[in-house]
């Protein structure tokens, strides 16, 4: 059985988007090697996200946006829990604004495919 059809909002295709294009950023100048491979696949894992919001946007969907937002967010704070543990710099470019957005965007996601699950299990 299928899940039904959804109508996420054009604001949470943006915003994944966004976030995609933040991550790309990251995994330019991301500092060390693995944080910016972790970044380049939440930017491709984010694109994928906004190719299945906009073919197929069900309820699972939307919650794997949801996950991902929080994945995203999660990411950030790893990276700067690390460097600041390794008392390096490993998270070079995550405090500058490709991380902030990054983290701000990922944070919104979360919120707006939340209010879309929500609105959908009220209908």
């Amino acid at each position: 059985m299928d899940a039904p059809a959804l109508t996420p909002p054009k604001l949470l295709l943006g915003l994944v988007a966004a976030a995609a294009v933040a991550h790309g950023g990251l995994a330019v100048v991301g500092g060390a090697l693995w944080a910016q491979v972790m970044s380049g696949v939440l930017c491709v894992a984010g694109l994928v996200v906004v190719g299945l919001l906009v073919t197929r946007p069900t309820a699972p969907v939307v919650l794997g946006t949801a996950v991902l937002g929080m994945v995203g967010v999660a990411s950030f704070l790893a990276v700067l829990g690390v460097a600041l543990a390794a008392g390096g710099n490993p998270a070079a470019g995550w405090i500058g604004p490709w991380g902030i957005a990054g983290v701000i965007v990922d944070s919104s996601v979360v919120r707006i495919a939340a209010a879309v699950l929500r609105r959908s299990e009220r209908s």
